[in-house]
C-alpha cells in the first residue's frame, strides 16, 4: 500500500483493501495490465502472459487460480495502482486552497494518462457482471468520492457533508469520464478545455457557498452596528 493512501487512512479513518503480492504475481498482473493496454481483452492469453511477463504460463493458476481469478485480481489491485490511488502530493498539501490545487492538477494529469482509462475501458464489463467484484469497486468508489469531495472542499465554509458527496461524486465522474472518451477518441476533442471548464464550476461553487457562508455573519455585524453594540 503506498504512503499516500495509508496516510489518507489515518488522516480520515477510511479504509482502503490491501493487496500484498508475491513479486512473481505482481510480475504477472504488471504484464497482464500492458497487454489489456496494448491489445485490450481478447488479447489476454496464457501464451500471451508467458511472453510478456517473462514467466512460466502455469505458474498463473498456481497465484490466481484461473485466468478468472487473474482477471479478479487486476480489478481487486486496479485502484492501487498509483495512477488510481491516492496521491501523495494532495495529501501532504497543506489544507485549503493549496490542497484543492494539489488535488485538480493530479486528477488533470489522470485524465491526460490514456493507460488508466484504456484500463478502466476493458475491465469495467467485467467487474459490472460479478457481484463480488462490483461490491468491491463500489467500496472503492465511495473512498475516492470523499477523498475527492473533502480535498476540494477544504478549508471552505458553508460546505456540509452533502455538499462534499455531490462535488466528489462530480469529481470522479469528470475525470473518468474524459478519461475514458480520451481513450477511446483521443484527438476527437478537447479534454484539457473540458477539464478546465470543470476547474471553473467547482471553483465557483465552492465561492459562492463560502460567500453564502459568510452572509449572515455581515448581516449580523452590520445589525449590531447600526444598534451600537460590539460587532466581535
Amino acid at each position: 500500500m503506498s504512503l499516500a493512501n495509508r496516510q489518507w487512512e489515518e488522516e480520515t479513518g477510511v479504509e482502503l483493501a490491501r493487496h500484498e503480492l508475491a513479486p512473481t504475481a505482481e510480475r504477472i498482473i504488471k504484464a497482464a495490465r500492458r497487454i489489456l493496454v496494448k491489445k485490450g481483452y481478447p488479447s489476454l492469453t496464457m501464451q500471451a502472459i508467458e511472453k510478456e511477463a517473462g514467466v512460466n504460463r502455469a505458474l498463473v493458476p498456481y497465484y490466481f487460480g484461473s485466468k478468472a481469478g487473474l482477471l479478479e485480481a487486476l480489478v481487486e489491485t486496479l485502484f492501487e495502482d498509483p495512477a488510481f490511488g491516492y496521491s501523495s502530493d494532495v495529501v501532504r498539501a497543506p489544507e485549503g486552497e493549496p490542497r484543492r490545487k494539489a488535488l485538480l492538477a493530479w486528477l488533470g494529469r489522470v485524465v491526460r494518462n490514456q493507460r488508466s482509462g484504456r484500463l478502466q475501458y476493458e475491465l469495467l464489463p467485467h467487474y459490472l457482471r460479478s457481484t463480488r467484484l462490483r461490491t468491491h469497486v463500489a467500496g472503492l468508489y465511495a473512498a475516492y468520492r470523499d477523498f475527492d469531495g473533502r480535498c476540494l472542499a477544504s478549508g471552505v465554509s458553508g460546505v456540509d457533508q452533502n455538499d462534499r458527496e455531490r462535488i466528489g461524486a462530480l469529481s470522479v465522474a469528470v475525470v473518468e469520464g474524459l478519461g475514458i472518451q480520451l481513450a477511446v477518441d483521443p484527438r476527437g476533442f478537447d479534454e484539457e478545455g473540458a477539464y478546465a471548464l470543470w476547474e471553473e464550476l467547482v471553483g465557483a461553487y465552492l465561492t459562492a457557498k463560502g460567500h453564502a457562508a459568510q452572509e449572515p455573519a455581515a448581516q449580523d455585524r452590520a445589525a449590531k452596528r447600526r444598534q451600537g453594540g460590539p460587532t466581535a
